[in-house]
C-alpha cells in the first residue's frame, strides 16, 4: 500500500510541476467542445519545454532528467544538440509548437503555422481504411484514429532568445501575419480575374504501366509535345499491388484551403495552406539563411517576388488530378 501512495504522490507531483510550466495553447477548448458528456475528451493547455545554451531540457524550471528520474524514465533523449540550439538562436527561432486539435495537427513555428494536416472523423476513419490496406496494419488503428479529434494536447519547444529581441507570442494572428498578408493576396488576384482557375486531369492507366489523358496516350502526347510524358509510366508490379489491394483511384485536388488527397473517394487528412502556411515558410527559409545556402548567387528579392506573384495563382487554382488503376472501371 505504501508503495502505491508513493508511486501516485510521485505522478501528482510530476502533473503539478509539469502544469506549471503550461502556456495557453492554439486551438484549446476545441476538442472538449465537441464531446458528448460520457465521451473521453482530454484537452489540455500546452506544455513547454524549455531548452539552454547546451541543449539540455527543463519542463516548469525543473531539469527533465531529474523529473524523469522521479518517475523512473530516461527523459535524456529530450536534449538537443548545442549547435541546433545556438541555430535556433541566432536566427531567431524563438519556438516551436506541435499542437493537436480537434480539427487537425497544427505546427506553429514563432506563432504562425506551416504545412499541416487538417481533418475530420471522416477522413481520420479512410487513414485507418488505406493504412491496412496497404498493409500497414497497427492493432485496433481503426478504433484509435478517431479518437484523435478528442486528444487536445499540445508542446511548445522554447529556446534561449538573443539579447534585444522583441518576443515573440505563441500565436500570432492579425494584419502583419503571412495568414493576413496571403488571403489579401488571393482576394485581390481573384478580385482581377473573376473567377478561380480550374484545372480537370483525368489520369487513366493500364495494366502494363501506361496510361491516357483524355482519349491520348503517353506516347501521343510525347509525339505531340516533344516531352517524353512516357517517364510518367508505372511499374506493373507496382500497379498490381495497389489494385490488389483494393485501390483502384486516387485523387489529388487543391484550393484556396489546401491540398486534398482521396483514396478510392475517401478523402484524407488535408495538408492545408489557407493561413499563410506557405508564404510563412518561405520567411522563415530566409530568416534562417537556407536560400543564401542553398541558392547562392541568386538575387532573392527578385526570385521571392516572383514566388509571391505566383502563390495566389496556384492557391486559389481548383486543381483536380484523377488517377484511375486498372480495375476503376475507367478506359476499359
Amino acid at each position: 500500500m505504501q508503495k502505491r501512495l508513493t508511486f501516485w504522490a510521485v505522478l501528482l507531483l510530476i502533473a503539478a510541476l509539469v502544469l506549471s510550466g503550461c502556456a495557453p495553447r492554439t486551438g484549446a477548448g476545441s476538442s472538449a467542445a465537441m464531446a458528448m458528456e460520457d465521451e473521453l475528451v482530454i484537452d489540455l493547455p500546452a506544455i513547454v519545454i524549455d531548452f539552454d545554451s547546451s541543449g539540455a531540457a527543463s519542463i516548469g524550471g525543473v531539469p527533465a532528467s531529474e523529473m524523469g528520474a522521479m518517475a523512473g524514465v530516461d527523459l535524456s533523449t529530450l536534449a538537443l544538440s548545442p549547435d541546433w540550439v545556438n541555430y535556433f538562436s541566432m536566427t531567431n527561432i524563438q519556438h516551436l509548437q506541435i499542437d493537436n486539435t480537434a480539427g487537425g495537427l497544427m505546427i506553429l513555428v514563432n506563432g504562425q503555422p506551416i504545412p499541416s494536416l487538417a481533418w475530420d472523423e471522416d477522413s481520420l476513419v479512410a487513414t485507418a481504411g488505406a493504412l491496412g490496406s496497404l498493409g500497414i496494419a497497427l492493432p485496433v488503428l481503426d478504433k484509435v484514429l478517431p479518437l484523435v479529434q478528442q486528444l487536445g494536447l499540445a508542446v511548445i519547444l522554447r529556446f534561449p532568445v538573443q539579447a534585444g529581441a522583441e518576443i515573440i507570442a505563441y500565436s500570432v494572428m492579425g494584419d502583419g501575419s503571412a495568414a493576413e498578408m496571403s488571403k489579401a493576396a488571393q482576394e485581390e488576384f481573384l478580385a482581377a480575374v473573376g473567377a478561380p482557375p480550374k484545372i480537370n486531369l483525368p489520369i487513366v492507366y493500364q495494366a502494363d504501366g501506361s496510361y491516357a489523358v483524355g482519349d491520348l496516350s503517353d506516347a501521343e502526347w510525347t509525339a505531340l509535345t516533344g516531352v517524353p510524358w512516357y517517364a510518367l509510366r508505372l511499374d506493373p508490379n507496382a500497379l498490381a499491388g495497389l489494385t490488389a489491394s483494393g485501390i483502384t483511384s486516387m485523387t489529388f485536388e487543391t484550393d484556396q484551403a489546401g491540398v486534398h488527397v482521396s483514396i478510392n473517394g475517401n478523402a484524407l487528412p488535408t495538408i492545408s495552406w489557407g493561413n499563410g502556411e506557405v508564404q510563412h515558410v518561405l520567411d522563415l527559409a530566409g530568416q534562417m539563411g537556407l536560400w543564401a545556402a542553398y541558392m547562392p548567387g541568386v538575387n532573392m528579392d527578385d526570385m521571392m517576388a516572383t514566388i509571391e506573384s505566383i502563390l495566389p495563382v496556384v492557391q486559389t487554382t481548383e486543381a483536380n488530378i484523377s488517377i484511375y488503376l486498372p480495375g476503376s472501371g475507367m478506359g476499359n
